[in-house]
């Protein structure tokens, strides 16, 4: 096993509420058929999918994030999900083949998930908050 640097595009992930069983694997789907480097569910309901820049990387993450924000909807279950990326240099463990075999870290990954969070805070408002604001 190899450890290398290399840079990525992350590319998160979160809804901020639970999805059923049918809806994971729409996403799932999506995540898969846009052909990431490396993907995993890091957290539940946060997904990271990570491409590598030099591998036709740019193309295939801007494919997973128009499919994914296609999926969001207002009445869908998608409709209060984060979606964000970044860019940065990550630590991989690699085999001799270049296939990364656990889930890369590094600064890029923090930025991600924390822009897929505020991206979901911004679109997430409870029900109660607006009810609530429009009768005073």
């Amino acid at each position: 096993m190899l450890a290398n640097l290399k840079e990525y595009i992350v590319v998160c992930l979160h809804n901020k509420t639970p999805l059923s069983d049918l809806d994971v694997r729409r996403l799932k789907e999506r995540i898969i058929a846009s052909k990431p480097h490396y993907w995993e569910e890091y957290q539940p309901g946060i997904y990271l999918a990570f491409f590598l820049i030099r591998r036709g990387g740019r193309t295939r993450s801007v494919k997973l994030t128009a499919s994914v924000r296609v999926l969001k909807g207002p009445g869908t279950p998608f409709e209060n999900m984060g979606v964000d990326k970044a860019i940065g240099k990550l630590v991989t463990e690699t085999n001799w083949y270049g296939k990364i075999l656990t889930c890369p870290f590094g600064d890029a990954v923090n930025q991600a998930i924390k822009k897929a969070c505020d991206d979901a805070d911004r679109e997430y408002t409870p029900r109660e908050k607006k009810t609530g604001e429009e009768g005073e």
